[in-house]
């Protein structure tokens, strides 16, 4: 790890990033075309935050003419824990719709086969009773900023306290060691729910999607 940054940000992403990558080259003391490849998650998240972050990552890649490999958030936070191999482990996300992103892991870092790639988008209660169904093994982890949820509605598992890619270094770490392997996604939003605004007929102002 060269340099890294860390600033949680409730908008105005899309005017600090260029400006934030920046400033980490010049940290590291390196410059754009310095670089093997360019890596970036492509969620589950934010539809905005998705689509900021993306275009910046295409845009530089583009640009620089460097690869560009995603990375899920679900993997990017799993391997940061540094729990597989140990013990199963599932990653709730809040998807601020009352429902969580969910994903499921079993020791050795695989997927189970009953449980998507991509993850799922489930109510609390939902994600809770279908974890206990497919997967009956004991002694889960949970992590991620949805795991209070995840537990409160009955998944008997034990909370690690990795709210979500806040230890930035480890995190960085992980995602650049997952797109150098070749864990990776084409660089293209991951969504497990529709949009939540859509465009009226008339051609007025967005209106939130009714559910």
């Amino acid at each position: 790890m060269l340099a890294a940054l860390h600033e949680p940000l409730r908008r105005g992403h899309a005017e600090l990033l260029l400006p934030a990558i920046d400033g980490v080259l010049h940290a590291a003391g390196r410059k754009l075309a310095d670089l093997d490849a360019i890596a970036t998650t492509v969620g589950p998240g934010s539809f905005t935050g998705l689509r900021t972050g993306l275009a910046a990552a295409q845009g530089l890649a583009f640009a620089s003419g460097l690869p560009l490999v995603g990375v899920d958030r679900f993997s990017a936070l799993a391997a940061a824990t540094v729990v597989l191999g140990q013990k199963p482990l599932v990653i709730a996300f809040d998807s601020r719709a009352r429902t969580l992103y969910v994903q499921a892991y079993r020791a050795d870092g695989s997927r189970p086969p009953c449980w998507p790639a991509a993850g799922r988008n489930l109510s609390p209660e939902e994600a809770a009773e279908e974890l206990a169904e497919a997967l009956p093994e004991a002694g889960w982890l949970v992590a991620g900023e949805g795991a209070p949820a995840l537990l409160a509605a009955g998944f008997q598992g034990q909370d690690t306290g990795m709210r979500a890619l806040t230890a930035t270094q480890v995190a960085a770490v992980a995602l650049a060691e997952l797109a150098a392997g070749g864990t990776g996604w084409p660089p293209q939003p991951l969504y497990l729910a529709p949009p939540r605004a859509v465009l009226p007929k008339d051609g007025g102002r967005l209106r939130a999607r009714r559910t």
